[in-house]
């Protein structure tokens, strides 16, 4: 039977990790805990920090941005993304949340949603403009055919002030494959959502191909390099390390079955298909990462790569190779009691998650 993979429900699955993960670091570092920051909130599946420390959260089902300045405070609203479509059992609605890297000089929130415009869905990427705490101008900067399940919305602002989002092929693996098509891709785009030079395909916004559906990368400041959690069917979540123009294989030849050997079984389609660099055999729905700079847990763990498990709750621990393209070792220093929604680092390197009612800063 498929795993569920809807943020709004509520599936508590025990961890179980694949045999093929071998490799898994035998020595214990000191245990990790969450320190809850918000409570309270509807489902904020988006939630991003402004240099100051200020909390930006998305209500995914209603479209409201509101800014917090931290514990205790209930957030201020900011802006409503009009005509949002959702529902607690599909994956649409306001999914992803960034603030322009020269924020607050340049005061735009850029959010990534589904909405519903002349009557037909869209996946768009939205900027606001700040007008000192309260938002205005929407302004579409990317906007493409919609669906109900498997939409991506990731957004995060990479090296040299780009934007990167990540869109999901919506149960169509053939458009994984399609090099123009968004659907299924890594995108990279400037800050108003034209093609920039450096792009693997001219005037095209994608990046990479053959991602099925992901909700979570962050870069690695060390290398500049992208790392990215993607979401099988029911078998082969992935960590991927993510190149230019590469292709992540999955596409309407992608089987469960065997043979071939996973992961290569639903990594196989297109020209050149690179493999997952973990797969999880038994799914977890992996959801956001985010990589330690600074982030309060002890020296050992910087360059850690995080990312959270809608299906287990869990928070995994990802230790670099010396040459940081490939895993060491993993760990599972933090259960949470809920889904894992989204992860983001803050302006001094803490790392921050949300589930569904709530925003946590990870502590030691």
């Amino acid at each position: 039977m498929k795993r569920l993979r809807s943020f709004g429900l509520l599936i508590l699955i025990s961890s179980t990790l694949a045999p093929q993960q071998a490799g898994i670091a035998g020595a214990e570092q000191q245990r990790i805990h969450a320190v809850e920051v918000l409570s309270g909130l509807n489902r904020p599946a988006a939630f991003t920090l402004d240099p100051s420390g200020r909390i930006f959260f998305g209500e995914r089902l209603t479209g409201e941005i509101r800014i917090s300045d931290g514990p205790g405070s209930p957030g201020k609203l900011f802006f409503t993304v009009p005509r949002i479509v959702g529902s607690k059992l599909t994956t649409q609605g306001l999914l992803g949340l960034a603030l322009h890297p020269q924020y607050p000089e340049q005061p735009f929130v850029y959010a990534y949603v589904t909405r519903k415009i002349h009557g037909r869905l869209r996946n768009q990427i939205v900027r606001i403009a700040d007008h000192q705490g309260s938002g205005g101008n929407l302004r579409v900067i990317y906007s493409a055919r919609g669906g109900t399940t498997n939409q991506g919305g990731r957004i995060l602002f990479g090296p040299g002030g780009m934007l990167y989002a990540v869109v999901g092929e919506m149960h169509r693996p053939e458009l994984a494959q399609k090099p123009r098509n968004v659907n299924g891709k890594v995108l990279r785009m400037t800050p108003t959502g034209r093609a920039p030079k450096g792009n693997p395909f001219r005037h095209s916004l994608v990046f990479a191909r053959g991602i099925r559906n992901s909700y979570g990368f962050d870069f690695d400041p060390a290398t500049g390099l992208l790392w990215e959690t993607d979401n099988g069917p029911e078998c082969n979540d992935e960590l991927n390390l993510i190149q230019r123009r590469g292709n992540y294989g999955w596409g309407p030849h992608a089987s469960c079955g065997h043979p071939p050997k996973a992961p290569r079984n639903t990594n196989r389609d297109g020209k050149h298909p690179l493999q997952p660099k973990r797969f999880y055999d038994r799914t977890i729905a992996p959801t956001g990462l985010a990589v330690c700079r600074t982030c309060g847990l002890g020296p050992a763990r910087i360059g850690d790569l995080f990312f959270g498990s809608f299906n287990t709750g869990d928070i995994h621990e990802i230790t670099l190779a010396p040459q940081r393209r490939g895993i060491a070792s993993e760990t599972v220093p933090y259960h949470h009691r809920r889904p894992v929604l989204s992860l983001e680092t803050g302006p001094h390197g803490a790392i921050y998650f949300s589930d569904s009612q709530g925003i946590f800063r990870l502590s030691v």
